[in-house]
């Protein structure tokens, strides 16, 4: 079952999920202009200029994952995470993913490829 209801704009402890041509579109509306970084398995497709945060490296473990996320929650303390877990991506090497970003201390994103399907967050659907 899906959402019953959209969300208008991402927030934290509240993510959303989006696809990446409407979060290309919608953030293009944002009079605030927040850096977006993917957190992906690759570099190889980032939307637009956003920066980029590895989710899966060979060889590191969640513990390394997430001290890697520590380092860039200081380093750009107001930058958006935009989780990728598109069709085809290595979904990121961390333990419970859907309660990180409940508690997680940023503006969370979740880039999927259908945002019609069920998701365990709302649809992101910037009001007109």
């Amino acid at each position: 079952m899906t959402w019953q209801h959209s969300q208008p704009m991402p927030m934290r402890g509240s993510p959303c999920v989006v696809t990446e041509a409407n979060a290309l579109a919608y953030t293009s509306k944002l009079s605030n202009q927040n850096r977006i970084f993917l957190f992906s398995d690759s570099d190889r497709a980032i939307p637009g200029d956003w920066g980029h945060l590895a989710s899966v490296r060979p060889g590191v473990p969640p513990e390394g994952i997430m001290a890697e996320v520590d380092a860039w929650l200081r380093q750009y303390p107001d930058a958006w995470l935009a989780v990728d877990l598109r069709v085809g991506v290595i979904p990121p090497a961390v333990h419970d993913l859907e309660d990180m970003l409940k508690t997680f201390p940023r503006v969370v994103i979740v880039i999927v490829s259908d945002d019609t399907r069920d998701h365990p967050w709302p649809r992101w659907e910037f009001p007109l």
